[in-house]
């Protein structure tokens, strides 16, 4: 059975918009919102698992959480606009949504009392800086490899990424690897009253958002030549399915739609549903079912998911245990790395019952590597041919973790 669709939502990127998506395709509210809180993740992640789909604002990572692997999807949009956007969100009062308890961050506060001009909020990047890096990256504080994770990801783990500023090619894409049917959607929690045409925003400004947010625009940039050779791979049965979507999607646009300024944290109208599939009953979707057949005769092959954790560097040995969550019958392979030069190898397989006890799916995912005699500190251990390192890896000394 394929594993569950987690959905990773950055902020006023459109994703609203992709979760009517999955209710056209699934039904109402079978779309699971992760929350942060540990109560909150045991719910969620049963409904997932049941569900098949989730997501939430939420980095890459989630499998560790949740123990289980899943297939990652995401939007990025131009991050100049993002930011341009979250302001005037911030400014409208989250459409209204401020006035109903929901939280906000203290410049967001300062926004809406009109305490704030957009330059200062530009300019200091207050709705995330390389937030696109941070959350693909799962790196909660970026540092100099962070970017290249964040490619890494994007390449081996995250089944679709897409475009805001494209949604119809995007949702194209998703429903070839999600297997849903309905590449479709109505427009969500758009601002109200957000202005139209040019932004009165500072060249000083623009440059400076420009130059702390580099790495996210190397990201966005990458993604967007990624997303260019799957279009140019699939050719023709492509882009005479979009052709066929677009048409649908200006249709279902004409309708009177009660969500366009509204969240979907209170769900979406089932009647509202109803009219957009009556919409899309009218045409012949033998296009779009030929793309799909394509797509899903070619799914490609994400990379291996894995947890662990460094307990202990003693007598000359780290030791810890690692999972491969995707294939968890299999041993791990491990590697030292003093920066960049492998200095010991090795795998798990030691009983290890107290992570199977935790919940982890392997009682027999313990390591134990022997280190060479000169090497005495600065090392971190990773999965072998991969940037990804293990919990608590950091920089460790013999004895000592110091980093």
């Amino acid at each position: 059975m394929p594993f569950p669709i987690f959905f990773i939502h950055p902020p006023k990127s459109g994703g609203s918009t992709v979760i009517s998506f999955f209710d056209l395709n699934m039904g109402k509210d079978r779309f699971v919102n992760f929350v942060w809180d540990q109560d909150g993740w045991g719910s969620c992640r049963a409904k997932l698992l049941e569900n098949g789909i989730g997501g939430g604002h939420h980095p890459f990572g989630i499998h560790r959480a949740i123990k289980h692997p899943v297939r990652y999807c995401t939007i990025l949009r131009e991050p100049l606009a993002r930011q341009i956007s979250h302001y005037w969100y911030a400014a409208s009062g989250k459409n209204g949504e401020v006035k109903r308890g929901v939280s906000v961050s203290m410049p967001e506060a300062l926004v809406q009392q009109g305490a704030m001009s957009l330059d200062e909020w530009v300019g200091e990047s207050l709705a995330g800086k390389n937030l696109f890096v941070q959350m693909l990256s799962g790196h909660p504080v970026l540092n100099e490899s962070s970017l290249a994770l964040a490619q890494s990801h994007l390449r081996q783990h995250i089944g679709t990424v897409g475009l805001c500023e494209n949604m119809s090619e995007f949702l194209l894409r998703l429903a070839g690897m999600s297997r849903l049917k309905l590449p479709f959607y109505f427009e969500a929690n758009r601002t109200i009253g957000a202005p139209k045409g040019d932004i009165p925003l500072s060249d000083a400004a623009r440059q400076k958002f420009l130059e702390d947010n580099h790495l996210d625009y190397e990201l966005f940039h990458d993604a967007k030549r990624l997303i260019q050779n799957q279009v140019d791979e699939a050719g023709h049965v492509f882009s005479n399915a979009l052709e066929l979507v677009q048409v649908i999607q200006k249709e279902i646009n004409r309708l009177e739609n009660p969500h366009i300024y509204s969240s979907m944290v209170f769900g979406f109208d089932e009647a509202f549903l109803a009219k957009v599939k009556s919409v899309i009953g009218r045409f012949d979707l033998a296009p779009i079912n030929a793309y799909l057949e394509f797509a899903q005769s070619r799914q490609p092959v994400l990379a291996d998911m894995f947890e662990g954790f460094v307990d202990t560097v003693h007598n000359g040995a780290v030791t810890g245990w690692a999972v491969n969550l995707s294939r968890p019958e299999e041993k791990v392979p491990l590697e030292v790395r003093l920066g960049d030069e492998v200095v010991a190898r090795g795998w798990s397989g030691e009983s290890r019952p107290d992570v199977a006890g935790a919940g982890y799916p392997s009682a027999h995912s313990g390591f134990s590597i022997p280190l060479p005699a000169h090497v005495q500190g600065g090392f971190h251990v990773a999965i072998a041919n991969s940037p990804e390192s293990l919990n608590n890896a950091g920089i460790w000394r013999q004895g000592w973790h110091c980093a």
